[in-house]
C-alpha cells in the first residue's frame, strides 16, 4: 500500500511528529507520497528536503492552486509509483500523525491492513469520534449528509477524512475529478457511486478531533471557543456549501450506491 496526502505545513507544526513517525510510516507503507503545497515548500524547505532525503516522493503544486489540484496531484503521484495490485491510502497529515502519535495507533494500523484489498473505503467518524468535535463543525458537515439522504436515501459522509482506493478506482476518480476546492473529497465519493464502484464504509474512533492535540489546549476549553465563535461557524459553512451545491450538478443526478 502507498500513503499519500496533500502536504500543508509552512510553519513546521508537524515536523517533530513526522520525523518521529517516519519509521512507522515506512514499515506500514511501500511508499510515502506528498503533494506539497507552495507555502510548505518555501517556508519549511529544510524539512521538505529532509523528507526527500528519507525517500519520500514529492509533487510540487503550482502557486495559487486550491485543494482540488492538491488532492488530484497527490493521487496522480501515487498512481505513478503504484503497481496495479497496490492500494492507495489517501488522508491528511495532521489526522494521520495524530492517529500515530496517540492511543489510536494500533487501531489505525489494524484498519488499513484489514481494508487494503477493498475497491473503495470511506473511513468515517464514529459516533464517539464525532462527539469529540465542536457542535458547529459536526452539525454543518452532517447537514450535507442529510441533504444527500433526502436525494438518494442514504446518510453518508461527504467530507471524509481518509480513503483507501484500489489502483483502478484511483485511476477512474482521477480521470473524472474536476472540483476546485474542499468539495473535491465529496466529489470522489460521488464519482465512485456514479461509476458503480463498491464502497466500503468504516466508522472509526481514530478520526477523533485532532485540534486540541496540535494546539496544546484542553479539549473542552477549545471546543467551547470554537462553538461560540461566529467566525468558526462561517468558516465551516464556506467549506461545506460547495459540496451542497455539487449535489445539484447534472453529472450526479442519477446515482446508484454499490455497497461492498
Amino acid at each position: 500500500m502507498i500513503v499519500v496526502f496533500p502536504y500543508y505545513d509552512p510553519t513546521g507544526k508537524y515536523n517533530e511528529s513526522f520525523q518521529r513517525q517516519l519509521p512507522i510510516l515506512k514499515s506500514a507503507f511501500d511508499s510515502i507520497c506528498l503533494s506539497v503545497v507552495p507555502p510548505t515548500a518555501n517556508d519549511n524547505a529544510d524539512f521538505v528536503r529532509y523528507l526527500e532525503e528519507q525517500g519520500c516522493l514529492m509533487f510540487h503544486n503550482a502557486a495559487n492552486t486550491l485543494y482540488g489540484m492538491h488532492s488530484r496531484g497527490a493521487l496522480r503521484l501515487a498512481l505513478e509509483h503504484a503497481g496495479p495490485q497496490q492500494s492507495i491510502f489517501f488522508g491528511f497529515e495532521h489526522r494521520l500523525l495524530f492517529a500515530l502519535d496517540t492511543q489510536w495507533q494500533d487501531s489505525f494500523l489494524r484498519d488499513i491492513r484489514t481494508f487494503q484489498s477493498c475497491e473503495c473505503v470511506l473511513f468515517e467518524r464514529s459516533r464517539a469520534a464525532w462527539d469529540t468535535h465542536p457542535a458547529n463543525s459536526r452539525e454543518i458537515e452532517q447537514m450535507v449528509s442529510r441533504m444527500f439522504e433526502f436525494m438518494h436515501g442514504q446518510f453518508i459522509d461527504l467530507m471524509p477524512c481518509a480513503f483507501i482506493f484500489s489502483y483502478s478506482t484511483a485511476s477512474v476518480i482521477l480521470s473524472q475529478s474536476i472540483s476546485a476546492s474542499t468539495e473535491v473529497w465529496g466529489e470522489w465519493v460521488l464519482l465512485a457511486m456514479k461509476n458503480r464502484i463498491p464502497i466500503t464504509r468504516q466508522a472509526v474512533d481514530w478520526l477523533a478531533w485532532k485540534d486540541p492535540y496540535w494546539e496544546h489546549i484542553e479539549p473542552e476549553k477549545l471546543k467551547h471557543i470554537r462553538e461560540t465563535s461566529q467566525q468558526e461557524t462561517i468558516k465551516r459553512i464556506k467549506m461545506n456549501v460547495p459540496t451542497m451545491l455539487m449535489l445539484t450538478e447534472e453529472r450526479f443526478k442519477d446515482l446508484r450506491i454499490s455497497n461492498d
